[in-house]
């Protein structure tokens, strides 16, 4: 049963909401003093366990269940890092604030946090990322609502910060490196289990600083849309095309192939874009969830005008070996066992000082 539309508010909305899944996710492009160019993503998940659909997960005894997904690609080097811890556990005071207030351990000696420090203002730090985010623009709605109807039974809430100005240092094999750049945040929360779906999702921030977000959602009931926020804020939703335009890139583990190229128009802006991947082995692997994250660099064609811009690409649910999907399951049923242990031990030990 679909669920009526309700307006988000802010900041109530950027708190954890009573749903099935919900994230908070952010990407970007980053340069170190000698500009050399990286990417990077992080996101955090929070999911009902007896209602996620999701059977490794569905025997843990909890209410709530969060996990960590993040990467680094290190474009001139062509190397691609990532980092996925399978289940997180939320120390006594996360989310006990106003704003964003995200405090979990990890697999790790230390805790990673989320903390929005300001309203739309960040200070993410995890195992490889230490950043501030900086907000410069006023919510992206998609759907100009903040609300999505996906056709099939199912809909979302969904809003982006498109522009954030980032400062701070990853972390690439052990060593600190201090970078500057550009960013975006997006928020999701719905009623649905998402397993085995599609999709095919883009953000794309121009030099004219317009920003996109387009997708396409379903393998045969399919929902296209972009939204399109100017310079000034103003922001509108149109129909999107989004097409695979080149060779693709095949996983040596798990044999999905993923498009390397696309043409994206939106014909009622005239916009016509092709985004290319930076780096083509960007396979993320989570349980029997695969999917492809990436930086890209974007040329877009508005109203005949050239203009240069940067994005990022995520593609899920493209279809892997069936042999290797029953080994994955196997390894990730005993990789989540193994975690969940040592987390037991881990917070016991947080909370009392006392080891075990």
């Amino acid at each position: 049963m679909k669920e009526a539309y309700k307006p988000i508010k802010f900041p109530q909305d950027e708190l954890p909401h009573d749903k099935i899944i919900e994230w908070w996710y952010f990407n970007g492009h980053l340069w170190d003093e000698k500009q050399n160019h990286y990417a990077f993503m992080y996101c955090l998940f929070k999911a009902d366990v007896k209602r996620v659909n999701l059977p490794l997960i569905s025997s843990l005894p909890l209410k709530n269940v969060y996990f960590e997904h993040s990467m680094i690609s290190d474009i001139k080097a062509k190397k691609f890092y990532s980092s996925i811890y399978p289940i997180c556990v939320p120390l006594p005071d996360n989310f006990s604030r106003p704003l964003i207030y995200a405090h979990y351990l990890t697999t790790r000696p230390d805790y990673s946090y989320l903390d929005e420090v300001k309203i739309f203002n960040y200070h993410l730090k995890n195992t490889n990322l230490d950043l501030f985010f900086e907000n410069t623009k006023k919510p992206l709605l998609e759907n100009q609502s903040g609300f999505v109807d996906l056709k099939i039974d199912r809909t979302s809430w969904y809003y982006s910060l498109s522009n954030l100005k980032i400062k701070g240092r990853l972390k690439i094999k052990n060593k600190p490196v201090e970078v500057s750049g550009q960013g975006w945040h997006d928020h999701q929360w719905a009623n649905a289990p998402y397993i085995d779906d599609f999709w095919i999702w883009f953000s794309v921030q121009l030099e004219n600083k317009m920003e996109i977000v387009c997708f396409e959602y379903g393998r045969e009931i399919k929902t296209r849309l972009a939204t399109v926020i100017d310079e000034n804020g103003s922001q509108t939703t149109y129909p999107v095309e989004i097409n695979p335009a080149g060779k693709n890139w095949t996983s040596p583990k798990t044999k999905a192939s993923y498009p390397q190229a696309w043409e994206i128009k939106i014909p009622q802006r005239k916009i016509e874009m092709v985004v290319k991947s930076l780096i083509r082995n960007q396979e993320m692997l989570y349980g029997l969830i695969n999917y492809w994250e990436g930086g890209m660099k974007v040329q877009a064609k508005i109203d005949g005008k050239i203009i240069s811009g940067l994005g990022f690409a995520e593609l899920v649910g493209f279809p892997v070996n069936k042999k290797f999907r029953d080994i994955y399951r196997e390894q990730f049923k005993s990789e989540l066992r193994k975690n969940w242990n040592k987390l037991k031990k881990q917070t016991y030990r947080k909370l009392t000082g006392i080891k075990i």
